[in-house]
């Protein structure tokens, strides 16, 4: 039992553990390596794949499909790697949503409902109907009414000005959140899935450009100076890679070619404009990611999980593991 509250005022032992005759002992936290690695530690009995554990998730690793986020989540060193993929997308540990993440959503279902009304009625949804649409959205998240009205005010003057500068973001020839759970797709034996945020047709020439809605600091032009930003643009990429392959390899879509991918930040710079960043599409790049799925894929199924303890948790680190994971060569099972 703790001795002290946050506040740093005593406390009383609990009654259930009084009524007890074993004598406490006391003690002391230690350094902030031991502290964080105590916080990390209690997860490790139930994420050391054992036969039991194969044996639990065999039936579910027969259905499974990869998604762009499962992967990002399995090569991100920097929060767990291997290990976190395992219980929160395999084992679906429960987690809390948290206040940024519950405005990103209710920010990709007004956009949604927004291209839905042009798709349906070949007209713009009025800008009103808009900011209406996001603060119902808003209202079904669980928020705190503190957290609420920031992102309530915050969402409305990022929609303005998302409204002002990009007349042209909703068009009839866009198909809006498009599903590729039933479209069959594999990356050799990788089994694939996903749903864009925004799929531009040009049913002439059969080419199609992907659009992905962020929410958050906008990174203009590709240029990141931040590690957290440098690290966010190298998930954002691989991200429009998969969806290019998932397009490319789907039923319907198979004779379209994903000529271009497009971030486009709904909040604006410090400098109020709305901007996006172009991905380009490099065939070697392309050609390196498909055998990081295929990679990939294959630890999940055999449920070889590598120890990336030895990598650094930043984007060198992460490119590190990419790069091992390759080759398929040490530290990954050592």
């Amino acid at each position: 039992f703790s001795s002290q509250s946050d506040g740093l005022r005593e406390l009383l032992v609990a009654s259930f553990l009084s009524e007890k005759t074993a004598t406490p002992a006391k003690l002391t936290s230690g350094s902030q390596e031991h502290v964080e690695a105590l916080e990390l530690a209690w997860h490790a009995p139930l994420t050391t794949v054992t036969n039991d554990l194969r044996t639990l998730l065999s039936p579910q690793l027969k259905s499974y499909k990869l998604s762009a986020t499962h992967l990002n989540t399995f090569l991100d060193v920097t929060r767990g790697g291997p290990q976190t993929f395992l219980m929160n997308n395999l084992l679906h540990f429960p987690s809390a949503k948290s206040a940024a993440a519950a405005y990103g959503s209710a920010m990709h279902r007004t956009l949604q409902l927004a291209h839905f009304h042009v798709a349906s009625t070949g007209e713009q949804k009025p800008a009103e109907d808009i900011l209406h649409d996001f603060e119902r959205q808003l209202d079904k998240e669980q928020l705190s009414e503190a957290d609420h009205a920031t992102y309530l005010q915050k969402g409305s003057d990022a929609l303005n000005l998302f409204l002002e500068q990009r007349p042209d973001a909703f068009t009839v020839t866009q198909k809006a959140e498009l599903n590729f759970a039933g479209q069959d797709v594999h990356i050799d034996d990788a089994h694939i899935t996903g749903m864009l945020d925004v799929a531009d047709l040009n049913i002439k020439e059969k080419t199609m450009t992907v659009t992905d809605y962020k929410t958050g600091t906008p990174i203009k032009d590709g240029r990141a100076s931040s590690e957290y930003d440098k690290i966010k643009l190298h998930k954002y990429k691989q991200q429009l890679m998969f969806y290019k392959l998932l397009v490319e390899g789907s039923r319907d879509y198979h004779d379209y070619t994903v000529t271009a991918g497009e971030l486009l930040f709904v909040e604006p710079n410090k400098f109020q404009e709305i901007v996006s960043t172009q991905i380009a599409y490099d065939d070697q790049e392309l050609a390196e990611f498909r055998r990081l799925i295929a990679t990939v894929w294959q630890r999940i199924q055999s449920l070889d999980l590598p120890d990336i303890s030895d990598y650094e948790p930043n984007l060198k680190g992460i490119l590190a593991f990419e790069a091992d994971l390759l080759q398929d060569t040490s530290p990954l099972d050592q």
